[in-house]
């Protein structure tokens, strides 16, 4: 027998077809990407978006606990939103926040930065973290690499290997963007003589353009040993120089930092955003200055000896040994080691800094340079310091370490693992090294 008609439980309710949920972005992730909530209070990363934009999304996925999703449709445009200045912009894997207006990527990466220290070092920061802005979010960039596209040359299209063609960006400095131009144009030609030959598609080919202080830039084979030199760009009508047939002139880019004069002779690191080169090796000179207090009871003095791991061609080294500093610049890569050695030979600084071509993570003499020294300055790859590096310093570290950083997350990891060995965070600033992109370079002191 059926139960009475008004003990049945009622239909269930039809489901609701109203508009699609609307979203306000609230603020800009490390990765590039705007953040939102959803109704029930999960984040949701939002490809594309400005802080104050309305949107509705699609293609939400989710990923290990994580939400990303894409714009479906603008509702409103944050007044944040400005037109990109590149016309790759969507499809170029570099230049992600072109649309974002100068002034909120500050604040964005002050931001980020400040989270991470807190958040995965345990730092308690006071204040604001401040940060030094580039005088010109474009024609800031003095380093690139790019690889062979169909048709000349480019970069990476964004999330993906593939390879597109790029004429002009508006980040490079002008003797960059005139590189680009010919290197692609050389290219170009060499891919339709190929293909007369019968010879095959595109190959996989990368080169590293660096621009100097005056002159030309350079363009630097990747794939081709530093000491076969560089592809010499030709005029309008004339064939390349060969690699091993190009003078030596044309083997390096010589940049000018605080007075010093700095050999580049290979496609190895140099710091990118030419606008800043001078105020931040000064930053960084004037932390590995600062006084200390000394055991006898607060008076300060200047430190004396120094050690710098991951020194590079010694953008960093000279100015520290101009001002009157002694001691030991570690560099690994073998090009890099050499301009280092010449830099400071040119300089008449050899005497005063010993310039050592070696593995900074399996150097067996770290402990006891680092014992002799009054002060560490570091400046990493972007995955920060190994454990064993980070061991040496907690041990025998010195009483000041000047830590320099390009990611907010391991620079923060380090921290956290120098802080509970006794050090103390003093200082920090941040630096606008890459405008247009999530990047954000920090100059961290530490002092026992």
């Amino acid at each position: 027998m059926g139960k009475p008609e008004s003990d049945m439980p009622p239909p269930p309710t039809p489901p609701a077809h109203g508009p699609d949920p609307v979203l306000t972005i609230t603020a800009l992730a490390s990765d590039g990407d705007g953040i939102a909530r959803t109704a029930d209070g999960r984040v949701v990363f939002v490809e594309g978006a400005v802080p104050g934009d309305r949107v509705v999304l699609g293609d939400v996925t989710r990923r290990r606990k994580v939400l990303r999703g894409r714009i479906a449709r603008l509702v409103e445009a944050s007044p944040d939103r400005v037109e990109p200045s590149c016309r790759h912009f969507g499809a170029c894997g570099g230049c992600i926040w072109q649309h974002v207006r100068y002034a909120t990527q500050l604040e964005a990466k002050q931001r980020n930065l400040r989270g991470a220290l807190e958040r995965i070092g345990g730092l308690r920061l006071e204040g604001e973290v401040g940060i030094v802005a580039s005088p010109d979010p474009l024609r800031y960039r003095a380093r690139a690499r790019v690889v062979e596209a169909e048709g000349g040359v480019g970069y990476r299209r964004r999330g993906s290997h593939e390879a597109m063609r790029v004429e002009s960006c508006p980040v490079l400095v002008p003797a960059a963007q005139a590189a680009l131009a010919a290197l692609g144009r050389v290219v170009a030609v060499e891919q339709a003589g190929a293909a007369k030959a019968a010879r095959g598609a595109v190959r996989e080919r990368g080169w590293t353009i660096t621009a100097g202080s005056t002159g030309p830039a350079r363009v630097f084979p990747n794939a081709l040993p530093a000491r076969e030199g560089t592809l010499e760009l030709p005029r309008e009508g004339s064939r390349p120089i060969p690699h091993s047939d190009s003078p030596a002139s044309a083997q390096e880019v010589t940049l000018e930092v605080l007075g010093e004069q700095l050999r580049v002779g290979g496609p190895g690191f140099v710091q990118g955003n030419a606008l800043l080169w001078a105020r931040f090796a000064e930053a960084v000179r004037d932390r590995c200055l600062a006084g200390m207090d000394t055991e006898s009871g607060g008076s300060a003095r200047s430190p004396r000896r120094f050690v710098e791991l991951y020194a590079g061609i010694g953008f960093l080294t000279l100015p520290i040994a101009r001002a009157g500093l002694v001691g030991v610049a570690v560099e690994s890569d073998r090009q890099a080691a050499a301009d280092l050695a010449f830099n400071l030979e040119r300089a008449g600084l050899a005497m005063s800094v010993r310039a050592i071509a070696a593995r900074v993570e399996s150097e067996r003499a770290l402990a006891g340079w680092l014992v002799d020294a009054d002060v560490l300055l570091v400046d990493p790859p972007r995955i920060g310091l190994e454990q064993r590096v980070c061991e040496a310093i907690a041990k025998h570290g010195p009483k000041a370490v000047v830590y320099v950083s390009c990611d907010p997350a391991t620079l923060a990891r380090d921290l956290a693992r120098l802080t509970a060995s006794g050090y103390r965070l003093t200082s920090i600033v941040a630096f606008d090294l890459f405008p247009q992109t999530p990047h954000v370079e920090a100059i961290v002191r530490l002092e026992r």
